[in-house]
């Protein structure tokens, strides 16, 4: 019996709007077997590509039946009528700081009660001159991973950076904000949703790393090498590159 979402947006969407998403951008998924049973969670690690949200239209036309909850940044939920608008749709916050996730958190109840919860470890979409640039990922989604004691199932998106590109506007790294200086463009190029095999925070990390190394490092360590897997998925269909810097400087947001 498949799992239904909770959210009755999310169902609107899942039901009207992902048919047409699924067309117009002529989706190819490969790796749906990589996803845990129905009723397992998991942590979905994905590029954010694109804009106004087609990627993530993408990935819940591209799952079909089966409902995934986004992971917003914890900015929108500083804005009433964003985390108004996100939490009808379903979708959980981030954490502000790696520091503050614990078990109680809305992540990590989420994935233990059998959802599969996207997060997105650069936390901020890319603009157009950015595209298939894999900054630092967040050690975020790592330690999600290791207190709930599921998988990380990386994403690969393409195409969406080309479909709902952002041309021109303002979009600093410091502020998760992207402010485009045109009407929002959705193009019809083909998208391709690659869903990678499962990780375990344990296999992100080379063997005995926890008796040298400190939790913290652990995390930042294991977060590169998702980052890794990531960029090499991303290799096969786009010409892409990792960057050192993080998109988000989370000490210059104010």
């Amino acid at each position: 019996m498949s799992m239904k979402s909770d959210s009755v947006l999310y169902s609107f969407v899942q039901r009207n709007i992902a048919p047409v998403v699924k067309r117009y951008s002529r989706l190819e998924v490969v790796g749906l077997e990589n996803l845990p049973p129905e009723g397992e969670g998991a942590l979905l690690a994905c590029n954010h590509s694109g804009s106004v949200w087609w990627d993530a239209l993408c990935l819940i036309a591209g799952l079909g039946d089966r409902p995934v909850n986004f992971v917003a940044h914890h900015w929108d939920a500083k804005l009433r009528f964003m985390r108004l608008f996100l939490e009808n749709f379903g979708c959980g916050f981030l954490d502000e700081h790696v520091c503050d996730i614990c078990e109680s958190g809305s992540v990590v109840k989420g994935v233990q009660s059998g959802k599969l919860m996207c997060i997105y470890p650069e936390e901020s979409y890319h603009s157009f001159r950015h595209r298939y640039t894999l900054f630092k990922f967040s050690p975020h989604v790592v330690k999600y991973a290791d207190i709930a004691k599921v998988p990380i199932i990386p994403i690969t998106i393409i195409g969406a950076e080309e479909a709902a590109a952002t041309f021109f506007g303002p979009k600093f790294k410091n502020v998760p904000l992207h402010i485009p200086l045109h009407p929002p463009i959705i193009l019809p190029f083909k998208v391709t949703i690659d869903i990678g095999k499962p990780y375990f925070y344990e296999e992100l990390l080379p063997s005995d790393t926890e008796t040298v190394m400190g939790k913290d490092e652990c995390y930042a360590q294991a977060a590169e090498q998702l980052r890794e897997h990531m960029f090499s998925t991303m290799s096969q269909y786009r010409t892409c590159r990792l960057s050192d810097e993080k998109y988000i400087d989370r000490l210059a947001w104010y």
